[in-house]
């Protein structure tokens, strides 16, 4: 994957994906949120936060993804991109499957591409400074789907130091690191488009298309 960074395109290659999820810094909200997935028949997560591990190639930068079956959705997310001892901040949107949510939340996750935006910011731009970032995404030509503070997760360079690596920690990874709530109902679209804003700093932006593999007869 390639980042432009302050001008500068940076190439990246990952040996791992981590995706983050229930990092909410409010734990009883988490809870409460849990409880409403409860009611749809999500499972109650491993752990809080709960950390999954994907292979590298579902990151994907192209201009559309392809998933099977019509009940997917994106989530605006901060990813952290860790280079050797560099760390790099974008955005992505962790696509997931919503019917496969209900009966496995890891495998829900594993089954889409995670799009990723080709700009960046170093992490020392932000670090310190996430509750002033915004993460807003739009579906379907422009309909608002998510608006909120990036400081109602975790600090995602926190989140990071905190992966329960098993062994050694890989010298390139990215990290998905939560999102923020939606606006009406979790639901799927033709396509999706996020931002990740800060004061002083240059948006970044991810635009994609959401195709769906014709079904079969029968």
């Amino acid at each position: 994957m390639r980042l432009s960074i302050d001008g500068v395109e940076r190439a990246f290659a990952p040996e791992v994906l981590v995706v983050i999820g229930y990092a909410g810094r409010d734990r009883a909200a988490v809870e409460h949120h849990i409880d409403e997935l409860a009611e749809l028949g999500v499972p109650r997560p491993a752990s809080i936060p709960l950390f999954m591990v994907f292979p590298p190639w579902l990151l994907s930068q192209a201009p559309s993804i392809v998933v099977a079956g019509p009940a997917s959705s994106g989530e605006a997310e901060i990813v952290v991109v860790v280079d050797d001892d560099e760390a790099f901040v974008t955005l992505g949107s962790d696509h997931t499957d919503r019917a496969l949510e209900a009966v496995d939340i890891v495998a829900s996750k594993g089954v889409c591409p995670k799009p990723v935006a080709t700009s960046g910011w170093a992490a020392a731009a932000v670090s310190g400074r996430w509750e002033d970032l915004t993460l807003s995404s739009r579906i379907d030509g422009g309909v608002a789907y998510q608006d909120g503070s990036a400081g109602a997760n975790l600090p995602p360079l926190e989140l990071v130091a905190a992966i329960p690596w098993a062994g050694p920690r890989p010298r390139c990874f990215a990290a998905f690191t939560g999102t923020v709530p939606v606006i009406g109902d979790i639901r799927p679209s033709s396509s999706f488009a996020a931002t990740l804003a800060g004061p002083g700093l240059p948006p970044l932006e991810l635009n994609y298309r959401v195709e769906t593999v014709p079904p079969l007869a029968g």
